[in-house]
């Protein structure tokens, strides 16, 4: 009888992990979107797939890039929830559904493309004045 109830207590316990780690996933997800990482990942694929010419079919960029974010969602998961609670992501959420809030979501995807390019060309220029520092 001791041994069913350890079964069951060990069974109980593992499905309530598992489904705080999924509410947590989720609303992780929620976060994600609310603050425009979604559209930002999309415009990144967009420009990964011109490279190499838009050679890549449409439905199938489209599976890899649902696997891709799923994927990264449960590698980022645990860092965030050692950091951020299930209520520091909703909060952060509704501050992403205010009018700053959506303005920057809508933005953040324009800027990192922006920014990816600056920080490329910074990135050059740094590293020929190091170049210039060694000799």
């Amino acid at each position: 009888m001791k041994k069913i109830f350890i079964m069951l207590f060990v069974v109980c316990s593992s499905s309530l992990v598992f489904s705080q780690d999924d509410s947590y996933k989720e609303l992780l997800v929620e976060f994600m979107k609310s603050q425009g990482t979604l559209e930002t990942m999309d415009s990144t694929f967009e420009q990964l797939s011109g490279m190499f010419g838009g050679m890549v079919d449409k439905e199938k960029l489209d599976a890899f890039k649902k696997e891709m974010f799923e994927d990264l969602v449960d590698v980022l998961a645990p860092i965030y929830k050692k950091h951020l609670t299930e209520q520091d992501l909703k909060d952060a959420v509704a501050m992403f559904n205010t009018p700053i809030g959506k303005k920057i979501a809508e933005k953040n995807p324009i800027i990192a493309k922006e920014t990816m390019a600056a920080s490329m060309s910074w990135g050059m220029d740094l590293g020929a004045k190091m170049q210039e520092l060694m000799n």
